[in-house]
């Protein structure tokens, strides 16, 4: 009896050190929990201000009694859902960023392969200008040199003009001596035509008469130098295709001449009268 109460006794002391390890196990586990508790409900108080999810508090999670436990699940779900909603936004957001960066990587090229069209159109646009300021200094300089051709132009216009005004002054001077010339020629041949020298006519000059004396034998005519005519020169008279008697030229003035009618070359019974016609 004493025996088996020996061995109730052990069994109840290794019991009681079983339940004694067991609880301060326990007790140890509880501390863990009631820590990882804590740091959740930190770490979630603290994610809920960073989303600016002010719905949830502190007293929200605090659940010291069993029944307690079960309310902390609908704000810890309505954050959830809260968050899972950032999230969304988030990675939608990232998908626009992304897109982003693409358009913005483009844009970048884009803008480099602008950077070096306008560095190359600078380059073109200040080798257009050195050509052009090249080109204004050829314009001033040939402005310049135009500037003294127009001077030498006036220069050599002034020149031509008085070698001009000296030409028409010789033309004039010849044009006298020629007048002069021709009058002497003419005084000779009327001197010489007075001294019995026949010179001839052109031939085919014909005219008119304009008046006749019969009394003195002589008829005015409408021909005169000009026309050639010369003392001592013979013309046909003639009335239509009759042939009426012929004349001998007198005096000759500029536009009219004085003509003898031979009597022995007239016709019979001819009568020579005012608007007859002479030909030679």
């Amino acid at each position: 009896m004493a025996k088996a109460l020996r061995w109730l006794v052990l069994v109840i002391l290794i019991l009681s050190g079983v339940a004694l390890g067991l609880g301060i196990m326990l007790f140890l586990q509880r501390e863990v929990l009631k820590g990882r508790a804590q740091k959740l409900e930190e770490s979630h108080l603290v994610l809920s201000k960073k989303l600016h999810y002010d719905k949830l508090t502190a007293d929200q999670l605090k659940a010291n009694t069993k029944d307690t436990l079960a309310a902390i699940d609908k704000p810890i779900k309505d954050f959830s859902v809260f968050a899972e909603k950032i999230y969304d936004t988030l990675q939608d957001t990232k998908k626009t960023l992304a897109t982003t960066q693409a358009d913005l990587a483009k844009t970048k090229g884009e803008l480099d392969t602008t950077k070096t069209q306008l560095a190359a159109a600078n380059t073109e646009i200040n080798g257009l200008k050195e050509a052009g300021a090249k080109k204004d200094t050829e314009i001033a300089e040939k402005a310049g040199k135009i500037t003294t051709l127009e001077g030498e132009k006036t220069a050599l216009q002034a020149e031509k003009d008085e070698g001009l005004k000296k030409i028409a002054k010789h033309e004039a001077d010849n044009t006298e001596l020629h007048a002069q010339i021709k009058d002497r020629d003419l005084t000779i041949k009327d001197l010489n035509a007075q001294l019995g020298r026949v010179y001839p006519i052109p031939k085919g000059t014909s005219g008119k008469i304009l008046a006749v004396s019969q009394d003195w034998k002589f008829a005015v005519l409408d021909l005169g130098r000009d026309n050639g005519l010369w003392p001592n020169a013979e013309m046909l008279i003639h009335r239509g295709t009759n042939l009426l008697g012929r004349v001998r030229i007198g005096i000759v003035h500029k536009k009219v001449a004085i003509a003898d009618i031979l009597s022995d070359y007239t016709a019979p019974n001819a009568v020579i009268q005012e608007g007859d016609h002479v030909l030679y």
